[in-house]
């Protein structure tokens, strides 16, 4: 995605807009020849200080008053053009680099409210711009949808019910819950996940992007497969191999082993001591153990 960027022009106490590029109209939502002039404070009033305009160089976290909805936080890299040194007027030139982080930060919030399994950030256009997983990957294949379109990886089942849900989202103007299945990989089963969306929009009213944060899963059909059950319980208890492994007393490769699917019918004293680390009935795992 393109990066916001302006020029500031610096006249004694005076601070303008000279220059913006699409990018940084689209998150202030005013056109070019409204930045050049409307007062900088009106934009940006944590950048002045007692009154007074305050340009560090860096990078700093500030906030943005745009045309269309409420304060938006963002982060400011803040440069001087060397090509335009102070001339004899005692006019300085800057460029500002920023970065809306309206979506991160709704990220942050969820994360500390419970544990999320997978966060992320998707354009206009459904491409995701930012994913992470916080757990081990299930398989030992990439499925990560990054730079790519979510429905790329979406059940075509449910298309055309998430994007009315999207939708909905976007004229509502509000976070919602929403339920949605995976495609099957060639290694994996599809998945079912539970998540939580939320629009962001630009300075004019119109959906910058989505923010997600997945905080449940399991697989939409039964594979009959006790390693993927095992791993998936583990990602939602947040706990890895050489966790469990600890907390239980059994080796890291026996763990390895029932999570490949290499041991599919364990001893019934390990299957309980795996199951009551993890909160879940031996059932919910495995159909079958051998004694004890």
């Amino acid at each position: 995605m393109e990066q916001p960027l302006a020029v500031v022009r610096r006249s004694g106490r005076s601070l303008t807009i000279t220059e913006a590029n699409p990018a940084f109209i689209r998150m202030t939502g005013y056109e070019i020849d409204r930045l050049q002039a409307i007062q900088i404070r009106q934009l940006f009033p944590k950048l002045y200080s007692n009154k007074q305009p305050a340009l560090v160089h860096g990078i700093i976290e500030t906030t943005l008053k745009p045309s269309f909805g409420s304060v938006k936080p963002i982060t400011m890299e803040i440069k001087p053009l060397p090509c335009c040194d102070e001339d004899a007027t005692g006019r300085t030139y800057y460029l500002i680099i920023a970065k809306d982080m309206s979506a991160d930060k709704w990220l942050e919030q969820q994360s500390s409210v419970a544990k999320a399994l997978n966060i992320g950030i998707c354009d206009h256009e459904y491409i995701v711009r930012k994913f992470h997983q916080n757990y081990s990957p299930l398989t030992g294949a990439d499925h990560s949808p990054l730079h790519q379109s979510i429905f790329d990886f979406l059940d075509p089942n449910v298309h055309e019910m998430i994007r009315e849900q999207l939708s909905n989202a976007s004229i509502d103007s509000s976070s919602r819950e929403i339920v949605v299945r995976t495609v099957s990989f060639e290694d994996m089963s599809g998945l079912e996940m539970r998540a939580t969306i939320c629009p962001i929009f630009d300075g004019f009213g119109a959906i910058q992007e989505f923010a997600f944060s997945v905080w449940d899963l399991k697989e939409a059909n039964d594979s009959g497969q006790p390693g993927m059950k095992l791993k998936i319980w583990m990602a939602k208890r947040d706990i890895s191999t050489s966790q469990l492994s600890l907390s239980t007393g059994i080796s890291i490769q026996t763990i390895s082993k029932l999570r490949n699917g290499k041991i599919t019918k364990p001893q019934r004293l390990t299957a309980e001591l795996i199951a009551s680390e993890l909160r879940v009935e031996v059932s919910d795992i495995w159909s079958e153990v051998g004694r004890r």
